[in-house]
């Protein structure tokens, strides 16, 4: 029911706006699909919150991870995977690594080619193993869900809202190639947005303009060579001649871990809200000071200072 929807998001607004209210008057269904690593961080807190809310809240996540794991206020769903805990740590520190490597550049960027290649197939093999496992999605199915929610970095979780019909809350920063601007029809003129990987703000000097929409003229390949595999997976599983940028084109609300204080000012859609509060720790309330007592030692402040 779409009324449900909007009771279930807005709760979800508030859990990642780091405010502590009440149980919610409406409780829904709650599918999470997250991403491994520090993606997981900002999910799981949403993910705890709405299930401390009292809303019935399920994780689904492979049996070997980094990070993913069990919490208080959520119940989790694992599916197998073809890749024990040492490919995947070995996968991961690979990073860390090539930090640290003093090998000639061209050793340096094969060796970099690989752990892309090693990386890229990790993320497909974990989605393929949740996508193509039939009886898992069956089970998802029946379970009567009201919305996803999913960082569309990996774009599993939106997949898996398409083909459930159910509505898509996204929590995430930004897609390197920009394809979350594009699929959630934000306008992002490139004469004073810059692009991801320039380190420029919104005070750009003629160079810097004509290099930024240089880049902004290369993201569609960027976004080819990140989710060509995906676009693949995507077709096949739904049936559909369809990509990624379509499906994540069905997301219902973008919840950016970003705030303008921060950031430089770029247009925003209307189900766009910013969360960036999600990754501060929630602060004790201030003490009850009578305002008499304040100005008393506000004025003697002013004074020391001057």
């Amino acid at each position: 029911c779409k009324i449900d929807f909007f009771n279930l998001a807005e709760d979800m607004v508030i859990s990642a706006g780091n405010v502590s209210t009440s149980s919610a008057p409406f409780t829904g269904k709650l599918l999470v699909i997250p991403m491994d690593g520090s993606h997981w961080v900002g999910v799981k807190a949403i993910a705890e919150e709405m299930g401390r809310r009292g809303h019935q809240v399920t994780v689904v996540m492979p049996e070997i991870s980094k990070r993913l794991g069990p919490g208080r206020h959520y119940r989790t769903i694992t599916y197998p995977v073809p890749y024990d805990k040492a490919f995947l740590d070995s996968v991961m520190s690979m990073k860390d690594v090539m930090n640290k490597d003093t090998r000639p550049f061209l050793e340096k960027m094969s060796k970099k080619f690989t752990q892309i290649q090693m990386g890229s197939g990790l993320i497909h093999t974990t989605a393929e193993s949740l996508l193509f496992n039939h009886s898992l999605i069956t089970h998802l199915q029946q379970q009567g869900f009201d919305a996803v929610l999913t960082d569309p970095m990996i774009p599993t979780g939106s997949i898996v809202a398409r083909k459930l019909g159910l509505p898509t809350v996204n929590l995430l920063r930004r897609i390197p190639c920009s394809l979350d601007l594009v699929s959630a029809g934000c306008p992002s003129p490139s004469s004073y947005v810059p692009r991801y990987f320039t380190g420029y703000t919104d005070k750009m000097s003629f160079k810097q303009r004509v290099i930024n929409n240089i880049v902004a003229l290369l993201e569609p390949l960027m976004c080819r060579f990140l989710f060509w595999r995906f676009d693949q997976i995507t077709s096949e599983f739904l049936g559909e001649d369809v990509g990624v940028a379509e499906v994540l084109a069905d997301s219902d609300i973008w919840l950016l871990r970003i705030d303008l204080t921060f950031e430089f000012p770029r247009p925003l859609m209307p189900n766009m809200v910013l969360v960036g509060g999600i990754n501060c720790k929630v602060r004790n309330p201030l003490p009850d000071v009578s305002i008499l007592n304040c100005v008393r030692h506000c004025h003697t402040f002013i004074n020391v200072m001057g």
